[in-house]
């Protein structure tokens, strides 16, 4: 059983939505960063009139940037910039995903592709679901001006611990650790997470936030499950308060 769910956990975190080379979104602009071993990741930037800074956007397991686009809309209206990377397998970005590290790796990259037009002071990091993993590592090993985690995990440890606590933790290929990443991030962190969600249990969020808890905000959505947590009204209320 552990040796299938080994080769098949790719299957079971991983949902994308392929695209065509030649599908073109309707909005936005497209930009690639391009991989060591070359992979070109595609990214959709929206563009403020007179922007402030940008907005990393990391989505959740499911779809592509073009299911995403939609997410992206609680985002706009304050001056900044979004930017969406897909990961590899996912919209138009070719490969596939087949270790943390290079999940990790390739965020990097995304992250220093926008260094090169913003200051870190100018660059929100926004991680939803599956990309809270990156942003919070993202957050742990840069100094962007803010971290903010929708419906996060403390770890695919912790959540594989809860459900099938007899598999043992080596099988992972994907840990996938939030709480020690948390452990490291020096910018403001805020947490979003609804109380009904039942795909990454609330508390998740609460054990988070004991962390740094001078230093992480915990705003609830109450009455709320995994997929109406990223389009709460309170995401757009937080985002306001950062972007000012």
């Amino acid at each position: 059983m552990c040796t299938g769910l080994y080769f098949a956990q790719n299957q079971l975190i991983f949902d994308p939505n392929t695209l065509s080379n030649d599908f073109t979104f309707r909005v936005g602009v497209e930009k690639e960063v391009l991989t060591p071993d070359g992979i070109s990741i595609n990214c959709i930037q929206l563009q403020a009139e007179k922007s402030k800074g940008v907005i990393l956007y990391l989505h959740g397991n499911r779809g592509s940037n073009r299911r995403c686009l939609r997410q992206a809309k609680m985002f706009e209206g304050f001056g900044y910039d979004i930017l969406m990377p897909d990961y590899r397998g996912y919209g138009k970005t070719e490969g596939s995903i087949t270790s943390e590290k290079q999940l990790y790796q390739d965020v990097q990259l995304v992250y220093d592709a926008l260094k090169k037009d913003y200051n870190e002071s100018q660059i929100i990091v926004v991680g939803y679901s599956l990309g809270t993993g990156m942003a919070s590592y993202l957050a742990s090993r840069n100094d962007p001006r803010h971290l903010v985690l929708i419906a996060a995990y403390e770890s695919f440890t912790n959540l594989k611990d809860r459900r099938f606590p007899i598999i043992p933790d080596f099988i992972l290929k994907y840990p996938l650790n939030n709480a020690k990443h948390l452990e490291k991030v020096k910018c403001p962190v805020t947490l979003l997470h609804g109380t009904e969600d039942s795909i990454i249990p609330y508390d998740s969020s609460l054990e988070l936030q004991k962390i740094r808890p001078n230093e992480i905000e915990l705003v609830t959505l109450s009455g709320t499950g995994h997929r109406g947590s990223i389009f709460s009204s309170k995401v757009r209320d937080v985002m306001l308060k950062i972007t000012r």
